[in-house]
């Protein structure tokens, strides 16, 4: 289980003794709507900073940021296949966004590659994360 919040996070749960597992950072504003992917290795939440993030609840990393052009994104939801995210905002607009995992990840790390394999900063095991994946496998 998961939930908003005003501070711009979110907490997942354990639903058996409702205990708080983790909380994730990363938003700007509150965090209005959050929603599991069908196979519940994404999760989607939406925020009044106008922007909708991608995390992977299992490492509790964010995955990607998707900007929308609205102040605040109201509502996420994924289609039954997972590739799909919907969204609506405060602006009256509801979008499809496009979230072919393998391309998504391949763009991402084809971002990430040089900041990992350069930075004095990243961790060895973390220098890693996308060796296989994007344009340069």
């Amino acid at each position: 289980m998961a939930s908003g919040s005003e501070d711009g996070t979110i907490k997942l749960w354990n639903p058996e003794p409702g205990k708080e597992i983790s909380t994730l950072k990363g938003h700007g504003g509150k965090v209005l709507s959050v929603t599991f992917s069908p196979d519940e290795k994404t999760l989607a939440s939406g925020s009044d900073d106008g922007t909708i993030k991608l995390w992977n609840p299992e490492t509790g990393r964010e995955i990607s940021t998707l900007k929308s052009n609205a102040r605040g994104v109201y509502s996420v939801s994924f289609s039954p296949d997972g590739k799909t995210l919907v969204s609506g905002s405060d602006d009256g607009t509801i979008k499809l966004w496009n979230l072919n995992s393998n391309s998504l990840m391949g763009r991402s790390c084809d971002w990430v590659r040089n900041y990992l394999t350069y930075n004095p900063k990243v961790s060895e095991g973390d220098r890693h994360l996308c060796d296989g994946i994007g344009s340069q496998k």
